[in-house]
């Protein structure tokens, strides 16, 4: 139950027959199923999307449709606030059943739904404006209301009594603390105590004394909840003689004790605050309640206007006479997991793939061997050159060699502590062997980063003192270096003793510093149904600019690496690949470019879920490839990132432009940060979609080819091309051949000539990307 002193809303489930006295103008909205809505013998059934306003003082039957239950949202309006706007609510009664909809109320009805779902929508989000956007929000309910719904039969009431009623009103509020008299309040404006205790009885359907009462009781709400006032005073601040009058009045509408209101609620602070919003007997998730409020802005949007495109449009005026800078390109690090991996001609195959369209610096493994190869046991055995001990690796050297890779080993100090002296000797043979065999210019290349895996720094501190004095001999230019102790989420942490340890101790011997970023460990310690999503949606972010703070605070300045990473959605495996998720990742690309010297992501999913098997997170990762090396989503988003050249002339939350050799290159994407259960909602999705109208200024004069390349959830999303066969519950190798091969970006191409300006629109969907290149035709 979401609560405020002008209106309440609550999300509840209609099991059984319910009788209810309303006290105050309410709106009930079906999200799911149907319920039968009976007032005065006349029943009407309200079925998903419609709405029923309810009057003050109506007595009402509910039943619930026995086929399907009945999901629905209350929202009541707070009479006193609803008669500050429009004081002829008092003797106002409000007609909207779903029997309008054939008397040419549809507009009106849906804009009155969006309106309902707006303001619920509001209520789940931590927008700094929340609080301003409500009260809008209601005040437009309220206008919907008295615009199109006030039914024809409405008593007469005469504009000067409607403005005497608004100033006593007015006069009630600025007073109610001092205690306000019927006596003093016809004085003031001029009447008798008889005529204006009639007046106001005829014009509210209340008593004087008894609306002072309610409004002083509804006044000392935020001092009963926020301080720790005794009730005796709290009742004497709110403009009541004494606490026993405050009581009586109090329970009367609340039907409970001040004392037992204020420790019940005190209770439920102290839960987390999202789990207040459903307090109902049965418990609703999250889609239940956020899909139907989605779709009803979208649908509301669509019934209202019918001749407008149901899209968000934007317009963008870029120009390509701003400053220039150079488009930023860091190393790019493929994680395969071991090295023994390299040897597989499919795993090679989709690095040279990656090689080739994306360009990558770095193959990353996390072990040398997961048991000591046959050749090499004989090898020592025998101690005969006829037995080489590498030999299988040679051609996994030659495969780095010819394709101009290096080894960014991710060396794990727990298991390095636990390996024996004999396995630790093999290790530093395979060294020398890469070096006698290929030079020591390989092996120099190499990146060897050092993990601590949580434990205490300094009881692993010898290990790694061990490992950089076993590399330095054989070979100075060797590079260690270490990951920085920063679990995640990073800010539910604050060890200063271990940040400092490494910072003053460890980071002073190392080459090179690295971290991971998973927003995902979220998921693992909510126990709320509606969990604050807003700082994990950025985290990323977040974290890296964390670090190169506490970096810059102990005046360290070496290359940083994020080696790991993803971005929220969810802990499912379904909603992992529902999430299409392009353009946020693009725009961490963009981000990570700028602040790292180098960023990783697994090669493909089998080699992922082998390697992380001791991981509480079960789903998916940022892999390259998925099965049957079909491409995943963020293998184009570094395809688009990696495609862009020269100088950067504009940059902006939605576009970045660049300029090479005449070619102008602009990139555009639609990032929408949300709540990962909706991954699988189309109406949500599509609401979602925006129109960018672009006008591109100072473009050099020519004839020019226009490429527009679409990368979205349709064009470009692997999990989607498998949709439209999930009638088959297996897929032969034909049919994988299939989807891998067409699921791509596409590709559309034109020619026009362009005087300077370039006007062009174009549709992006949730979380979709467009690349437009302008290329001169000479």
């Amino acid at each position: 139950m979401i609560v405020n002193e002008n209106y309440h809303i609550k999300y509840q489930q209609l099991l059984t027959e319910q009788d209810v006295l309303y006290k105050e103008t309410t709106i009930l909205m079906v999200l799911k199923g149907s319920m039968f809505i009976t007032i005065e013998e006349t029943t009407n059934q309200v079925s998903a999307g419609e709405l029923f306003v309810i009057n003050t003082g109506d007595r009402v039957l509910l039943n619930s449709d026995l086929k399907q239950s009945c999901t629905y949202l209350k929202l009541g309006i707070n009479s006193v606030f609803f008669a500050a706007q429009f004081p002829a609510f008092f003797y106002t009664r409000f007609d909207c059943a779903p029997i309008q909809k054939e008397h040419g109320k549809m507009p009106a009805i849906a804009a009155l739904r969006r309106q309902v779902a707006e303001l619920c929508l509001v209520e789940f989000s931590d927008d700094p404006s929340k609080r301003l956007k409500i009260t809008l929000f209601l005040t437009q309910i309220i206008l919907s209301l008295v615009h199109h719904f006030q039914k024809e039969e409405v008593t007469e009431y005469h504009p000067s009594d409607n403005q005497k009623l608004r100033e006593i009103l007015d006069y009630i509020e600025e007073h109610y603390h001092e205690g306000v008299l019927l006596s003093d309040t016809a004085e003031y404006f001029f009447m008798s105590e008889s005529s204006l205790s009639k007046f106001f009885k005829k014009e509210t359907g209340d008593y004087f004394s008894h609306y002072v009462r309610t409004i002083c009781v509804k006044h000392s709400l935020s001092e009963l909840l926020y301080t720790k006032k005794s009730i005796e005073q709290i009742a004497l601040d709110s403009g009541f003689s004494n606490s026993k009058t405050y009581r009586q009045h109090f329970k009367k509408i609340f039907n409970d004790s001040p004392t037992s209101y204020r420790s019940s609620h005190l209770e439920q602070t102290k839960a987390p605050q999202k789990i207040e919003q459903v307090v109902q007997t049965t418990e609703l998730q999250i889609k239940e309640i956020l899909v139907p409020l989605y779709s009803y802005i979208q649908t509301g949007l669509e019934e209202a206007h019918p001749s407008e495109l149901s899209l968000k449009t934007k317009q963008l005026h870029i120009t390509t006479e701003q400053s220039e800078a150079d488009y930023q390109k860091k190393d790019v690090i493929i994680h395969v997991g071991s090295w023994e991996a390299l040897a597989s001609k499919k795993i090679q195959s989709e690095i040279l793939d990656i090689k080739k369209q994306i360009g990558i610096k770095y193959i990353s493994i996390q072990s040398l061997f997961t048991q000591i190869p046959l050749t090499v046991q004989i090898h020592q055995e025998a101690g005969m050159n006829s037995f080489p001990a590498f030999e299988q690796w040679d051609y996994i050297l030659t495969f780095l060699e010819d394709a101009r890779l290096d080894i960014f080993f991710q060396l794990s100090l727990v298991k390095f502590n636990q390996l024996s002296v004999s396995v630790k000797d093999i290790c530093r043979k395979f060294f020398r062997h890469v070096q006698n065999k290929f030079g020591t210019k390989m092996t120099e290349q190499w990146k060897i980063n050092c993990l601590f895996k949580g434990q205490n720094l300094a009881d692993y501190y010898p290990d790694f003192l061990e490992v950089k004095k076993s590399l330095s001999e054989l070979s100075s230019k060797i590079e260690v270096g270490a990951e920085i102790p920063l679990p995640d989420p990073f800010f539910e942490q604050n060890d200063s003793e271990q940040t400092r340890f490494f910072c003053e101790t460890i980071a002073a011997k190392c080459d090179f510093l690295s971290f991971s970023a998973e927003p995902n460990y979220v998921f693992q310690n909510l126990d709320s149904t509606f969990p604050d999503l807003k700082n994990y949606h950025q985290y990323v972010l977040n974290k890296t600019l964390h670090i190169k703070h506490v970096l810059k605070e102990y005046e360290i300045k070496l290359p940083l690496y994020l080696t790991e990473w993803n971005t929220l959605t969810g802990m499912t495996r379904n909603s992992n690949g529902t999430f299409f998720r392009g353009a946020i990742i693009l725009k961490d690309l963009l981000m990570l470019d700028t602040l790292v010297s180098g960023f990783g992501f697994w090669l493909n999913i089998e080699l992922y879920e082998k390697q992380t098997q001791d991981r509480p997170l079960k789903n998916d990762g940022l892999e390259l490839f998925h099965f049957y090396s079909g491409r995943r989503p963020v293998y184009f988003c570094l395809w688009l990132a990696r495609r862009l050249e020269g100088k950067v002339l504009a940059q902006g939350e939605e576009y970045l432009l660049t300029y090479v050799d005449g070619k102008y290159q602009l990139l555009l994407f639609n990032p929408n940060y949300f709540d990962p259960h909706l991954s699988s909602e189309e109406a949500f999705l599509e609401s979602q979609a925006v129109t960018f109208e672009i006008e591109l200024a100072a473009i050099k004069s020519a004839h020019y080819q226009i490429k527009q390349i679409d990368f979205n959830r349709h064009n470009g999303a692997l999990f989607y091309t498998y949709e439209e066969f999930r009638n088959a519950k297996a897929l032969d190798i034909e049919t994988q051949e299939y989807v891998v091969e067409s699921t791509r970006p596409k590709i559309k191409v034109f020619d026009t000539q362009i005087d300077d300006t370039f006007n062009y629109y174009v549709t992006l969907d949730t979380n979709g990307i467009v690349l437009l290149e302008l290329t001169p035709i000479l």
